[in-house]
């Protein structure tokens, strides 16, 4: 039974007559990683109630088989007597501790009990989230115990600090003062600095700061490339103080780096999003860079956004949650308009270094025309050739992965495309191979249409391994390298490709947009956007703020040494205001204009948006039961015309859109609807009743009955609405 809830599922353990004994004392309500909105209640059998404590694994019964589940209360049985209206309760015993000592502390109990409230999910479901696999699969972990107590610490020459600008100077002043400060005054920061204004450093002394209070740090990165970049920042700082914590880590390197964050031997921790959820004691500082990204966001249940788990943690936890970008978000740009939040600009560049200078160019002027490279406009041949001449960086950006990105056939205009998907498969050179990008399926490439058996195929579009392919062509002496999905599968392999980058053994460094994020490299004078409209025709609200931030960042790479840097943008839109606005580095009129058209619309962050896909093999299925689920929705919250109808559920401002076909309406096999609700921003965090509206909706959602083969996903705030 949920602490809140009244309700108990009938096949609750706790409601089975089989096997059932009466009880007395104290009861372990413990969650289980099922999609299912509630807790379950178990008796505690004398021999283990000294370790049956709030945070353990247990093993318990539960639908005629055992599973592994969380203890996240344990309470009197006349408490739950009481709660239950029963004089007398029976339940099944739990069967066994897992845990000496607990593997979530009380604060995480609290940040995944709101995880799963607030991103619509059971508690369980969110405890696994927030755990590592060797928590989840019950790895023996003894022989690591000892290893655990010895700090392992990156070693580095301490670098050398230097002197702080005016506008850093400010800005760390008012971040001290916070850091400082009472918990209840800790308002979050976001840093708005163009790139190149010294954030890092910030970071580095805000850090220093909280050390200083014997208190420890978390600082957020988007991508794993970046956690390693920051590591050779931060080591000769920090040194064995420093702790890195990411997905790609053995079972035991994580559980090695999770037992020394824990017991406090490392006090600050780097990693990407999950490792907002480190076991640290005594939180006071949680920094996330480049807040702006959308890799924040996780796409499996529960959908969280590590910003708004950061910014709750830090609340609860009295610490200060510092955000920093050159391109902040439109929803925290908002919160600091309305002064949720406190923000900082930092305006230039470290040591007053020049903005990169950025030409736009319009391929349109080349059509038709016969020129060498149907993908590189002259100025950017010209730019690439100087650049190599004088022996300095170039970097080039395609937000597109693959060397053709679809075969049609010129006789019957097909396309081949995925069995399982409807979009079309993606040529790769390397593998000779037509790869589907979203649910891997795999062909090998055929002489012939496999529709008309015409035997001539053209291929359509590039990619990031075209590109690759024509800079060979015309520059056969560079040094080249990739940096995409395809070419970091193998562990290490993108750390290599940067390294030699930064030592200057590769002179063209050609990537997708991992390559546009937060790197510092000095000898880089030269950044070239292949084509900036990849993104820019997407049917997605978010595809303009996108374009901009990633055209933005990858620009903000260039000049960065002492050298002025250039920055060559090709584009068949160049009037678009994302474009317009990123030649000028002018972010705060990108914003001004696009807030707008957000508004306008009933679009974030001027709406809370909750997208419920329901899938299934089954085309007719996923629809009906999508209306079905609409219908209910509009019964039970209301909508603007019902409002008058008196019901008391009904939300002011609600609109329920749908159900209709997603952009991508056919991936893995499975049909796709979906239903969307906007909300204003208030309601997305008002209770409605006891519950939150997120999690009413999961409760709705849950009890309705879906038939056999239709499945659904809550996304809360989506990133991503393909």
């Amino acid at each position: 039974m949920s602490p809140s809830s009244k309700n108990i599922s009938p096949k609750s353990p706790s409601t089975n007559p089989q096997a059932d004994e009466n009880i007395s004392g104290m009861i372990a309500q413990v969650a289980v990683p099922l999609p299912i909105p509630t807790v379950f209640s178990y008796s505690i059998p004398e021999p283990h109630r000294a370790k049956a404590i709030p945070g353990v694994r247990a093993t318990v019964p539960f639908r005629n088989t055992e599973i592994t589940g969380y203890i996240v209360a344990v309470v009197p049985i006349s408490s739950y007597e009481v709660e239950m209206g029963k004089r007398s309760v029976k339940m099944k015993p739990l069967i066994g501790i897992l845990d000496d000592q607990p593997v979530l502390s009380t604060g995480m109990l609290q940040l995944t009990k709101w995880v799963s409230e607030h991103y619509g999910s059971s508690w369980g479901e969110a405890i696994e989230n927030a755990l590592p696999r060797w928590v989840k699969y019950g790895k023996k972990v003894e022989k690591y115990i000892e290893k655990a107590k010895k700090a392992i610490g990156t070693h580095a020459a301490p670098p050398q600090d230097y002197a702080l600008s005016d506008e850093q100077h400010s800005a760390f002043e008012i971040i001290q003062k916070v850091l400082s400060g009472n918990a209840a005054t800790k308002k979050p920061i976001l840093i708005y600095g163009v790139t190149g204004s010294g954030k890092s450093e910030l970071y580095i002394r805000a850090i220093r700061q909280t050390l200083k209070q014997d208190r420890a740090a978390i600082c957020l990165v988007p991508e794993i490339a970046l956690t390693e970049q920051l590591q050779r920042f931060f080591a000769g700082h920090f040194g064995e103080a420093l702790e890195i914590l990411h997905s790609k880590m053995t079972d035991g390197e994580r559980f090695l780096t999770w037992k020394r964050i824990e017991m406090g031997t490392c006090k600050v921790v780097l990693g990407p999003r999950s490792a907002v959820f480190a076991p640290v004691p005594n939180l006071g500082l949680l920094i996330m860079d480049e807040e702006h990204e959308g890799s924040y966001k996780q796409e499996t249940t529960p959908r969280y956004h590590a910003r708004e788990v950061a910014a709750r943690r830090a609340q609860n936890e009295g610490a200060l949650f510092l955000m920093g970008t050159a391109t902040p978000s439109l929803e925290s740009m908002e919160m600091a308009e309305r002064g949720v939040i406190d923000r900082i600009d930092l305006t230039q560049r470290i040591d007053l270094r020049a903005m990169p200078k950025v030409d736009v160019i319009d391929l349109k002027r080349y059509q038709g025309d016969k020129r060498p490279s149907l993908l590189f406009s002259p100025p950017l041949m010209r730019e690439i050739e100087t650049n190599l001449k004088n022996q300095e960086g170039t970097m080039l950006l395609l937000n597109r992965r693959g060397f053709s990105t679809s075969i049609r056939c010129p006789t019957c205009s097909e396309i081949e495309k995925c069995k399982h998907c409807e979009v079309a498969l993606t040529f790769h050179q390397e593998q000779n191979l037509l790869l589907c990008h979203y649910c891997n399926y795999q062909k090998k490439v055929t002489s012939v249409c496999g529709e008309c058996e015409s035997p001539l195929l053209r291929f359509m579009g590039f990619g990031t391994e075209k590109i690759e392919s024509e800079v060979a062509r015309f520059f056969p002496s560079a040094r080249i390298a990739r940096l995409d999905a395809d070419t970091t599968q193998k562990r290490g392999s993108h750390e290599k490709v940067l390294e030699d980058f930064r030592e200057r053994k590769i002179d063209i460094l050609i990537g997708t947009q991992m390559i546009a994020k937060g790197f510092d490299f000095p000898h880089v004078t030269l950044v070239g956007v292949v084509l900036a409209d990849v993104g820019l025709r997407l049917p997605d609200f978010r595809s303009s703020e996108r374009t901009f931030q990633l055209l933005t960042q990858f620009a903000g790479r260039a000049g960065r040494g002492t050298k002025p840097g250039r920055v060559i943008i090709q584009t068949w839109m160049p009037e678009h205001p994302s474009i317009r606005f990123a030649k000028e580095h002018d972010f705060l009129s990108f914003y001004a204009h696009e807030k707008q058209c957000r508004e306008e619309f009933h679009y974030p962050p001027y709406r809370s948006l909750i997208n419920i896909i329901i899938r299934s093999h089954d085309e007719k299925k996923a629809y009906l039961f999508a209306r079905e689920l609409r219908d209910l929705l509009r019964k039970e919250l209301g909508t603007p015309a019902a409002v008058n109808a008196d019901l008391p559920s009904a939300v002011t401002g609600l609109e329920i859109i749908g159900p209709a076909p997603l952009p991508f309406y056919k991936l893995r096999g499975h049909f796709r609807w979906h239903v969307m609700l906007k909300i204003p921003p208030l309601h997305a965090s008002i209770p409605s009743g006891d519950l939150t509206i997120t999690a009413k909706i999961y409760q709705l959602l849950m009890d309705l009955k879906k038939p056999s083969g239709v499945a659904f996903q809550l996304d809360v705030e989506p990133l991503n609405i393909l």
